[in-house]
């Protein structure tokens, strides 16, 4: 990161004791092959999963046998960053997405908000530069956010918390026919991360989003939107952070390259009440906040930037490595 930015209940339940039966006995009627829940009627395992409880992240991987990489892989995200392990690459191209405005459904998944853009040779924008190879074409938006303004964002910095955080998903469109093909093959997907923090500016595409979560207040509601421009949602920056990670959501398939921007969108506290009352089912007792994954290790992973701290002094730093230390005011500039 630049350096004044980076520089910058339920019930609980050990899992060290609860058994996948103690799980089936409590709450669920029958366990299928291989010790995994099998989910009667309606409820499928797309319907099952959340944030808390035993539906909650720690169990994701042990209750269904295609999602064990929730809970064993090697490459999963989010993850904590920590600047003083950041590798400076002087090869990375700065960070770019096509401007062109697109249609798409943004939608009340129970879970997060979602925008689905819709799917048209006409209707699409494409991540073009930064540590990617291929074209990557857009697909999706979602956002994480938390009760509090102090916790909202599943990558952290130093440990720290931000408000929220936007994730613009795409899929290899050189390699691969659509989103459901890419995310399951090598080198499917990219993910830009978008730190969101509150300010007294709203971003212009940002309230075009918020504007519509007073209509789908309730889990499955949706609602159209033309002609929002998903590259001025993206803060003025070319500066990034880049690793090889995995969904935050089941499967947690590890076949995304992550892009976190180096400066945060700025959202409103009205914004954010309106995010806070958004409903996991149709009624409204049960809201959707705090929809975010704890971290997961680094496992010795490298997490490269194109963020030269000597810049701004003209020096030559082309150098295997370098180091960062955190501005603990990186949260009020």
């Amino acid at each position: 990161m630049d350096s004044k930015y980076i520089s910058t209940q339920s019930r609980r339940i050990s899992h060290k004791t609860l058994t996948v039966s103690a799980v089936h006995n409590a709450v669920f009627p029958q366990i299928g092959s291989h010790g995994v829940l099998a989910l009667e009627g309606a409820q499928t395992w797309s319907d099952w999963w959340g944030y808390e409880g035993i539906s909650g992240p720690e169990y994701w991987g042990k209750l269904n046998h295609e999602w064990t990489l929730c809970d064993i892989g090697k490459q999963q995200s989010p993850i904590n960053i920590d600047p003083k392990l950041l590798v400076y690459d002087p090869n990375l191209r700065p960070f770019k997405m096509e401007r062109k405005r697109v249609d798409g459904i943004v939608l009340n998944t129970g879970r997060d908000v979602t925008l689905n853009l819709l799917e048209s040779k006409s209707n699409c924008i494409s991540i073009l530069t930064g540590p990617i190879s291929y074209r990557y074409r857009v697909s999706q938006l979602k956002i994480h956010f938390g009760t509090l303004d102090s916790s909202g964002s599943e990558h952290t910095i130093s440990g720290q918390y931000f408000t929220a955080e936007v994730h613009i998903l795409a899929y290899n469109s050189d390699l691969y026919n659509n989103f459901t093909h890419a995310i399951h093959s090598p080198h499917g997907l990219a993910t830009v991360a978008i730190f969101a923090t509150i300010g007294d500016k709203p971003n212009n595409e940002f309230e075009v989003l918020s504007k519509e979560f007073q209509n789908i207040l309730f889990k499955g509601q949706e609602r159209n939107i033309s002609e929002i421009l998903l590259a001025d949602l993206l803060p003025q920056t070319e500066r990034y952070m880049t690793y090889e990670g995995s969904l935050t959501q089941p499967g947690c398939q590890e076949t995304v390259t992550w892009i976190l921007l180096n400066k945060p969108l700025y959202v409103t506290k009205e914004q954010m009440r309106a995010l806070r009352r958004l409903s996991q089912m149709d009624i409204p007792n049960k809201l959707i906040g705090d929809n975010v994954r704890p971290t997961r290790p680094l496992n010795r992973r490298t997490i490269r930037t194109n963020i030269n701290p000597h810049d701004e002094l003209g020096e030559c730093t082309i150098k295997r490595e370098m180091f960062y230390q955190v501005n603990k005011r990186y949260r009020e500039e």
